[in-house]
């Protein structure tokens, strides 16, 4: 049996977020979906995400597709903080096996959006909804930057959200992202629809 293909990374980018950088891999880093790590204690059974955290000064690090997001706090050693995780993507990333199922083809809720009564729908159905129309119209612009966003609950009108890689701290996800995700779900399922941010 072959070893596996090392993980290389093929451009290190900025992201609109100021204190994240998006690390762009030569193949993909997990098999669907995302994932994202918040603290070192929630990375401690991850190695990769253990050693990031571990180089000190890192907020977030955030998995999808073919690159890994790294966001940081504000400290003197940033430049060198930036290339040191480069040597620890190639020393210790492995691919991701996600237990959760989040990226899939066009979701049925939305096939069947136009035969929906919206309003009608229970808080957790709501929320799977406009999970759905998310994936398709919001995230993947937020992955080109390094981020992504998660709907942490529907009730009632209020829908509550979760930044996620780049995006949490970025002054651009409390302002002209906040007002897309709002313009999408208000002209598409329910105009009384109020998006706000949980934090990140």
């Amino acid at each position: 049996m072959t070893d596996p293909t090392p993980f290389k990374v093929t451009e290190t980018l900025e992201t609109p977020n100021p204190l994240a950088y998006k690390y762009v891999l030569n193949q993909a880093v997990i098999d669907n979906g995302m994932k994202t790590f918040s603290s070192a204690r929630q990375a401690e059974a991850f190695p990769f995400a253990r050693a990031v955290f571990a180089l000190g000064h890192v907020q977030n690090v955030f998995l999808k597709d073919n690159f890994v997001s790294v966001t940081f706090e504000p400290n003197d050693n940033f430049e060198l903080l930036v290339e040191s995780v480069d040597q620890v993507i190639e020393d210790e990333l492995s691919f991701y096996v996600n237990d959760a199922d989040e990226d899939s083809d066009r979701n049925p809720l939305l096939e069947k959006l136009d035969e929906m009564e919206f309003s009608s729908l229970s808080d957790l159905e709501k929320t799977e909804v406009i999970d759905a129309l998310l994936d398709e119209s919001i995230r993947p612009a937020l992955a080109q930057d390094g981020g992504g966003v998660n709907v942490l609950e529907v009730e009632g009108n209020i829908v509550r959200i979760q930044y996620q890689g780049a995006c949490g701290g970025c002054p651009s996800s409390q302002t002209g992202t906040l007002r897309a995700i709002q313009r999408i779900l208000s002209s598409t399922l329910k105009e009384e629809l109020m998006v706000v941010s949980g934090g990140q």
